[in-house]
């Protein structure tokens, strides 16, 4: 109709977001009120923290015992990995039960099966955060994982990176995207609430038309 103008601003509020983590990052910025490097933050935060803890975390917590393996040979033996390794050694039964000083292994068989550390790749996430004060009661392993803050002439924001060895084997598939997702869907449940403090029926209006 002549001298009638309409503004639509529509998105889904929960559920798969389905937009580019940086248009999350900008809803942060103009809508929490967040710097862009306060959003940054904040986001990966969230990204660690989904990976870590929470109802369904993206990391797999291991299982109390190790698997007993057999070789070519038939030799049992399970598989421990230590830092500085890029791939898990092998402790043989037969180890612990030789008196050969050349094999010989302190401790007994039933010990080498329990897994010490488990959970400890989910902890790994936490420990890169200490910088931003939101590693929690998580003891680091040296050189296991840092945070990288990036600052362009454009551009800034974050990289938490995590070397722990075997981390690729104990996340859940998909989690790349799931991480981002889970991130944006809080980020912009946190806005909707913020909108609807501060215009009530504003949201109400937006929730009655994005349900029709």
């Amino acid at each position: 109709m002549p001298g009638q103008i309409t503004i639509d601003a529509m998105t889904k509020w929960e559920n798969d977001i389905n937009v580019p983590l940086s248009e999350v990052l900008r809803v942060s910025m103009d809508t929490m009120e967040r710097t862009g490097e306060e959003a940054c933050k904040h986001a990966i935060i969230l990204m660690a923290q989904s990976m870590a803890s929470g109802n369904d975390p993206l990391t797999r917590k291991s299982a109390k015992r190790r698997d007993v393996l057999e070789n070519n040979a038939g030799a049992k033996y399970v598989e421990v990995w230590q830092q500085g390794q890029n791939k898990p050694g092998r402790l043989y039964k037969f180890q612990f039960e030789t008196d050969d000083p050349k094999w010989k292994r302190a401790g007994t068989w039933a010990n080498a099966q329990k897994v010490g550390n488990s959970g400890l790749a989910r902890k790994s996430w936490m420990w890169g955060l200490a910088r931003l004060g939101k590693a929690g009661n998580a003891r680091p392993m040296a050189g296991m994982s840092r945070l990288y803050a990036i600052q362009g002439e454009n551009a800034g924001g974050y990289i938490l990176e995590n070397r722990l060895p075997y981390i690729l084997k104990a996340v859940e598939p998909g989690w790349e995207t799931t991480v981002v997702q889970r991130a944006g869907n809080k980020i912009m449940g946190q806005a909707r609430a913020r909108l609807e403090r501060t215009w009530p029926p504003v949201a109400e209006a937006a929730g009655a038309r994005m349900a029709a």
